[in-house]
């Protein structure tokens, strides 16, 4: 569950790899993160996994570490500095999304009121999460290629319904590896490292 000191010493981990990245437009987007988002404290889903406080900071932390060692396990290069870009800001755009609410839950045959995480907010823009955490970083920060195509299929076969989406990805998986070795390392994080809390 929720442990302020493991937030802290997150928040810690991802701001000084954050700040290892040598890139115009990094310390904006630090301050951005900093002070008009709810990043550090939000979770990385309403249901599912890490639905806690400090869920999607936790989460991309997870991302990182299991995208490292897939990387390394497949002797595949790519600079730490895109692994951090990728990782870590993968989800940028669930920041200010979610809003907790009360709601009723039977308990023991009571009904009691709970907190529970929603995403009632309207997307804007319209377009997959994915896209739009490309987009947010890129307001900051130049993405290399293999980053945007990495951030852009890192749901895999869940990104997308129709046969474009899915002939796209499997070329990009076959042309550039690292993409399906990020999309696993997000899979692994979200389902093996990680909880879903009641």
């Amino acid at each position: 569950m929720y442990k302020p000191e493991a937030m802290e010493e997150n928040k810690k981990v991802f701001l000084d790899l954050l700040k290892s990245v040598d890139r115009k437009g990094i310390d904006s987007l630090i301050d951005y993160l900093e002070t008009k988002t709810d990043f550090y404290t939000a979770p990385a889903s309403t249901k599912y996994h890490n639905n806690c406080i400090g869920g999607l900071l936790a989460h991309t932390l997870n991302v990182y570490e299991s995208f490292k060692k897939l990387l390394d396990m497949r002797g595949i290069e790519l600079s730490e500095e895109s692994v951090i870009v990728i990782a870590l800001l993968h989800d940028i755009c669930k920041c200010n999304y979610y809003v907790l609410e009360q709601r009723n839950r039977k308990i023991n045959g009571k009904w009691e009121q709970v907190d529970v995480w929603s995403n009632t907010k309207t997307v804007s823009p319209p377009l997959p999460h994915s896209y739009r955490s490309i987009r947010m970083i890129q307001s900051f920060l130049r993405l290399t290629p293999q980053e945007e195509l990495c951030i852009y299929y890192h749901m895999g076969p869940y990104g997308g319904e129709d046969y474009e989406y899915r002939g796209l990805l499997q070329k990009v998986n076959t042309d550039y590896p690292e993409t399906l070795l990020f999309y696993t390392a997000d899979l692994l994080s979200t389902y093996l490292d990680e909880q879903t809390y009641e």
